[in-house]
């Protein structure tokens, strides 16, 4: 069964469950996936949570029957698993903007979201140029943050904090560490993912055979399989990454034979050597083959 028919099935298992106990590891059995691999695509996909989703189906739902039915505040906030009128409501003003009672009594505009269905067109303009990488495990050092808004990290928080770090000379003291000259380009590493879609992002680089500073974030790598693609262009330019990343999981995961494991995912950028002026990139997501019966 192809990856965005179970994506599907998926869904229509949450849609008719959403007046039930729904949890990540069920919806990714339904999947025939990991809920690593799951949670990464659905996101990726998306633009929304796992948990988001479902939330704003439910509350969408409770919106359309308070205002169509005579059910009482308290019989909706429990029919969708809201424990207390009190927390019902507060979930449901942060959506609406307008509080249950307030909808029953006054027809208040409400917002709606939508079942969503997944739906892949690969158009094969522009080939996806990857290899499969088998790595050791390794440590790697650099400077890092904690990504807060889990859709500007991509285009706002991540772009800021490395200027900062350009800025204020913490990225030459790494290059400085490593022996390169100052302002060659570090990698990118995300790693701790968290449910609600923010990451941990550090600039640096594989640790050299020397001390490193306590200001430094080490980082553990295990021995993991690699799918690595390649980026081309004139100078560095976050877009290009970006559409990397998004052929990744709209194109490559899904008619692959391949699933993303929990682990860093790295961006490497460097000027080619061959080709004087062109820059290159590549993007490192850790895999590993799916089980035949999925």
């Amino acid at each position: 069964m192809d990856t965005i028919k179970l994506l599907n099935n998926t869904l229509e298992y949450i849609e008719n469950n959403l007046d039930m106990e729904l949890n990540i590891e069920d919806i990714s059995k339904v999947a025939c996936s990991s809920r690593y691999h799951f949670q990464r695509m659905f996101y990726a996909l998306t633009g929304v949570t796992v948990s988001q989703y479902i939330r704003n189906r439910r509350l969408t739902l409770a919106a359309e029957e308070l205002a169509s039915t005579d059910k009482k505040v308290i019989d909706v906030a429990l029919k969708y698993g809201y424990e207390s009128p009190e927390a019902f409501t507060k979930a449901f003003q942060r959506l609406h903007g307008i509080s249950p009672s307030a909808l029953k009594k006054f027809n208040g505009k409400i917002k709606a979201f939508p079942k969503i269905s997944f739906q892949i067109s690969i158009k094969g303009e522009c080939e996806m140029i990857y290899r499969i990488v088998e790595k050791e495990a390794f440590k790697a050092f650099g400077i890092g943050f904690m990504t807060t808004k889990v859709n500007d990290a991509a285009y706002r928080e991540i772009p800021k904090f490395i200027s900062k770090i350009f800025e204020d000379g913490t990225h030459d003291r790494i290059n400085e560490i490593l022996g390169n000259p100052k302002g060659t380009l570090l990698d990118g590493f995300h790693y701790d993912f968290k449910e609600d879609g923010t990451r941990k992002y550090m600039m640096g680089h594989e640790m050299p055979k020397t001390e490193i500073s306590d200001e430094f974030t080490i980082l553990e790598i295990p021995k993991l399989t690699w799918a690595v693609f390649e980026g081309h262009g004139t100078m560095p330019d976050n877009l290009i990454i970006q559409d990397i990343w998004r052929r990744i999981y709209s194109e490559w995961f899904p008619s692959s034979g391949f699933e993303q494991v929990e682990g860093p995912c790295i961006e490497k950028n460097f000027w080619n050597d061959k080709k004087q002026g062109e820059y290159k990139c590549e993007v490192w997501i850790p895999v590993k083959r799916k089980c035949i019966n999925s």
